[in-house]
C-alpha cells in the first residue's frame, strides 16, 4: 500500500514538473510596443500588442477584470488547437456544424460566416453573440464571439475572441487583427 502510494505521488510530481517545462517555452520577445508570441507546444506564433496579458494560451487586455462568478475576463483571444481533421473534413462544414448546432441553441445568434485567409492557409472565420447567465448585472450580457478556424496536417486550429457587445468589441477588434495579419503555423 505504501509502494503504490509512493507510485502516485512520484507520477503526479512527474506530470507537474513536465507541464513546467512545457510550459516555460513560450517565448515573448519585445519591440516598438509590440510583442511575439511563440507556443512550440500549440505551433504557432504571433505578434500582439503590449496592452495585452498573455495567460497559457490566452491573452486578456491588461484592464480586464472579471465581469462575473465564475470568472470571466473580457475581452480575450484564446488559441486552441484540436487533431481532427482526416480524410473528408472540410473547414466549411466544420463552421457550418458550429453555425447549426448554435442555431439550435438558445441564446446564441449568427452574425456571419464566411471564407478567408491566414496569410496563405485558408480559413472560415464565423462572429456569433451569446448570452451569458454568469454576467454580472453592471456588464452587458451580451457576447461577441469571432472566431477564425484553419487546417495543418491533422490539426484544427481555433483562434478566438471575445468581448461584451459594447465599445469593448469594436476598441479591441484591431488587436485581434493584428493577430491574424501575423499568426503562423510552425509545426
Amino acid at each position: 500500500m505504501k509502494f503504490l502510494y509512493i507510485l502516485n505521488v512520484c507520477i503526479i510530481f512527474s506530470m507537474i514538473a513536465i507541464t513546467l517545462v512545457t510550459t516555460s517555452n513560450i517565448t515573448f520577445s519585445q519591440s516598438n510596443n509590440s510583442l511575439a508570441f511563440d507556443d512550440p507546444l500549440l505551433g504557432v506564433k504571433f505578434q500582439y500588442t503590449d496592452d495585452w496579458i498573455v495567460e497559457g494560451s490566452s491573452l486578456y487586455k491588461a484592464t480586464s477584470e472579471c465581469a462575473s462568478l465564475p470568472c470571466m475576463r473580457f475581452p480575450v483571444i484564446s488559441i486552441s488547437t484540436y487533431p481532427i481533421v482526416s480524410e473528408g473534413f472540410s473547414l466549411d462544414n466544420y463552421t457550418k456544424e458550429q453555425s447549426a448546432y448554435h442555431d439550435l441553441a438558445e441564446g446564441y445568434k449568427p452574425i456571419a460566416l464566411n471564407n478567408t485567409n491566414i496569410g496563405d492557409k485558408n480559413a472560415t472565420q464565423y462572429i456569433y453573440s451569446t448570452k451569458s447567465p454568469f454576467l454580472m448585472e453592471e456588464a452587458s450580457s451580451d457576447i461577441i464571439n469571432y472566431e477564425i478556424y484553419t487546417t495543418e496536417g491533422i490539426n484544427l486550429y481555433k483562434i478566438s475572441f471575445a468581448a461584451t457587445n459594447d465599445e469593448q468589441f469594436d476598441e479591441n477588434l484591431k488587436s485581434f487583427r493584428k493577430i491574424m495579419d501575423t499568426f503562423e503555423i510552425v509545426k
